[in-house]
């Protein structure tokens, strides 16, 4: 194996543990949200991981011209998307919110298509991409198929989509200059700046926390922020923002695994038919064409 070759297995690696701890950062976001609010919650994470990079990587770096970049990238890929998520969490159907949230490939294929130089969508990948967000579905409701329509939600949700998208497509151009340390501390740092304000109109309850709640807190920062975000970049620099953000396909399907699991839902045949799916269309996407 050579070294490009295992620079694109750690990338294809690095997204899948990222996701898995997406996929189950949802029920202990859920459970956390009962004592804190959404914008308390995207604090705390943003603190815990800042500190954590920066324990890890405690290398000074400010320039006044390159801040720019990465506030804007910290505003999309981390301010932006969470509180779309997280409001769209409260004003609509959570499957609603699954199913357009993971659409996020999607925008990123039509941004890369538009935009993109070094990255081309072939029409193998567009099937692949279709066929796994069809898995989406089917995993998504896991045999229980309500829809009920929320717009201001539902649209909110689709915004989470594309921050993400976005946020993929600008991070593969930074990491053409930066580190992935540096762009996830920068990113945290910036999270938190601009989430504090919020705080002050947050109207939220004052935060009283068990040892679990703090234990889950800090799976959210340190695992679920500061390592996964760490990795994810590193994921795009290894094999590119399309087929990086093809793994956010696989956050509903850990999520339906986790709730199987640990809280004992029903797992049914169109949940494991939808698992299949999204497999089948994610090998389709990343497969080579074979030249006639």
């Amino acid at each position: 194996m050579n070294t490009a070759q295992r620079k694109q297995l750690k990338g294809h690696l690095f997204a899948l543990f990222s996701v898995t701890a997406w996929g189950t950062s949802f029920l202990i976001s859920k459970n956390l949200m009962m004592d804190l609010s959404p914008v308390q919650l995207m604090f705390l994470r943003f603190v815990i991981a800042w500190l954590a990079v920066w324990v890890i990587h405690p290398k000074w770096h400010f320039h006044w011209r390159e801040e720019g970049q990465f506030l804007l990238l910290s505003l999309i890929g981390n301010t932006l998307y969470f509180l779309s998520e997280n409001t769209a969490l409260r004003m609509t159907l959570a499957s609603n919110v699954s199913i357009l949230v993971s659409s996020a490939p999607i925008f990123s294929a039509l941004m890369l298509r538009a935009f993109g130089k070094s990255e081309r969508l072939s029409r193998q990948e567009g099937a692949g991409i279709v066929i796994a967000f069809l898995g989406v579905l089917l995993v998504v409701f896991n045999g229980v198929f309500v829809l009920k329509l929320n717009p201001v939600g539902d649209l909110l949700a689709t915004a989470a989509a594309v921050f993400w998208a976005l946020y993929g497509f600008l991070a593969k151009r930074s990491l053409e200059k930066f580190d992935s340390f540096l762009i996830t501390r920068k990113l945290m740092f910036y999270g938190i700046l601009t989430t504090a304000p919020m705080l002050l109109f947050d109207g939220g309850a004052s935060i009283r926390l068990g040892f679990g709640d703090l234990c889950g807190l800090l799976y959210l920062g340190l695992i679920c922020s500061a390592v996964c975000y760490l990795l994810w970049n590193e994921a795009i620099a290894g094999i590119g923002a399309m087929k990086t953000n093809l793994y956010v396909y696989f956050v509903p399907v850990v999520t339906m695994l986790a709730s199987g699991i640990f809280l004992k839902e029903q797992i049914t045949a169109a949940g494991v038919a939808g698992v299949a799916l999204v497999i089948g269309g994610m090998i389709l996407s990343s497969l080579k064409k074979q030249p006639s």
